[in-house]
């Protein structure tokens, strides 16, 4: 991003944020992504993947440094779901920690159903029990998620223990949009996928019965309640390419997404802070999984997949560069809009 258009955005945002009511300097502008950044591996589907190869010290630290540099996040939700052993999954939390300035909020974000058929339990209660005792003591002690983006599944016993632990900070990552946010969930980040993606152009996605109306039913959904709600940013569309103006194609195939259309994101970042209440906004979230899931097929990045890129220490210039790239510019410039002053 140019200079000039990074000092309009900021100056855009903070007339929003004096007009609106929002205290943009607060907002959360967080990431959910794998603690392990495996790829390509999906061990919650079934019992019968192999482990990943567990990321270096290094790797985690180039991870962290590149994130920081291109976004200015100042939070991670890092998803786990027993895909490595205890010891190596508390060593690789710890090198996220330890990479990531104070600033950044470190939430782990556990998976604690497969999306099998039987759908298994992933963790042990001893297993859970032993993370949920470290992840308070020296990750997050008061926050913690669970990640999912199937609707109203049954978590089993593995929810109590975790609501235990953390009363007053259960977070839900991959909320559905007409899914409601129950106990013992104090907050969450909700999916935005279909909202975001339908319109091929800007002009269509602004059109009546396209996405700006489906975002707007949505925020006021939200608006009528009181727990906070992240919005998630969107990188990875659907795929657009037998479509006559961006309707639902029918499917959702990694092989044939597409990157978001330029523009669509700033576009719903001003609905969200025009429509959302500001004591039920939190902030804006990116889904960073989804992009490492599409871009390692062999018709988009293959080798030099997201993941890869950011263990490598290196900016993501592949296939879905120009969303990702416009969603870091909104990220920087909320991180850099002054509170205003007080009388």
């Amino acid at each position: 991003m140019t200079k000039k258009l990074h000092l309009w955005l900021v100056a855009l945002l903070s007339l929003v944020s004096a007009s609106s009511g929002h205290d943009l300097a607060k907002l959360e502008r967080s990431f959910w992504l794998n603690a392990s950044l495996a790829a390509p591996k999906l061990g919650y589907w079934g019992t019968s993947f192999a482990p990943p190869e567990a990321p270096t010290s290094a790797e985690i630290t180039n991870a962290a440094r590149m994130l920081i540099q291109q976004a200015n996040p100042n939070q991670l939700y890092l998803i786990h779901h027993d895909e490595l052993p205890v010891a190596e999954t508390k060593r690789i939390f710890r090198d996220w920690r330890k990479a990531c300035p104070a600033s950044v909020e470190i939430v782990p974000a556990l998976v604690l159903k497969m999306y099998d058929k039987a759908t298994t339990p992933v963790f042990t209660a001893a297993e859970l029990e032993e993370l949920l005792t470290f992840f308070k003591a020296e990750i997050h002690a008061e926050r913690i998620a669970i990640y999912d983006v199937l609707p109203k599944r049954d978590q089993g016993d593995a929810l109590a223990a975790m609501a235990k632990q953390f009363p007053k900070g259960m977070i839900r990552v991959g909320l559905q949009p007409d899914e409601p946010l129950d106990a013992p969930f104090t907050a969450a980040v909700e999916d935005t996928w279909s909202g975001f993606c339908h319109g091929l152009t800007n002009k269509d996605w602004q059109d009546r019965g396209f996405g700006r109306d489906t975002l707007r039913k949505w925020i006021s959904l939200r608006n009528e309640q009181t727990k906070p709600i992240v919005y998630d940013l969107i990188v990875v569309a659907w795929d657009y390419a037998n479509t006559k103006r961006g309707e639902y194609p029918g499917y959702d195939d990694a092989h044939k997404n597409m990157p978001l259309p330029a523009g669509r994101n700033r576009l719903a970042v001003d609905e969200i802070l025009a429509n959302a209440r500001p004591d039920v906004l939190a902030g804006f979230s990116a889904d960073l999984l989804i992009i490492e899931l599409n871009s390692e097929t062999p018709q988009h990045d293959d080798n030099v997949s997201f993941y890869k890129t950011l263990k490598a220490g290196r900016n993501y210039e592949g296939y879905y560069a120009k969303p990702w790239q416009e969603m870091c510019e909104i990220f920087h410039s909320l991180g850099q809009v002054r509170r205003p002053a007080t009388e």
